[in-house]
């Protein structure tokens, strides 16, 4: 079964992306189906988000329902229809 995710991507993403969109991926879905979906959008901007392993890197941040998403098990985190998936890249500041 399809469901549908709502996308925000914000920085260099939205411009790789765009920034809001909605993808359909297979239900049970988690974070990296939702990346490898966001992915299929710009086959250059995929490198920013996923690494050689297929795994989201670890400096995107991710936000699920405006709750970030962090820890060894994030790829694996459980999204479900109509929840919305934030991605914000690397922030360095000083």
């Amino acid at each position: 079964m399809l469901i549908t995710v709502h996308i925000r991507a914000f920085a260099r993403f939205r411009e790789s992306f765009g920034d809001r969109f909605d993808v359909e991926v297979e239900s049970p879905a988690t974070v990296r189906s939702v990346m490898l979906e966001v992915g299929k959008r710009n086959g250059q901007g995929v490198r920013d988000l996923i690494d050689d392993g297929g795994n989201v890197k670890k400096s995107v941040i991710i936000m699920v329902n405006r709750e970030r998403v962090t820890g060894e098990a994030r790829d694996e985190h459980p999204v479900h229809g109509g929840d919305e998936v934030a991605l914000y890249p690397p922030v360095a500041g000083g």
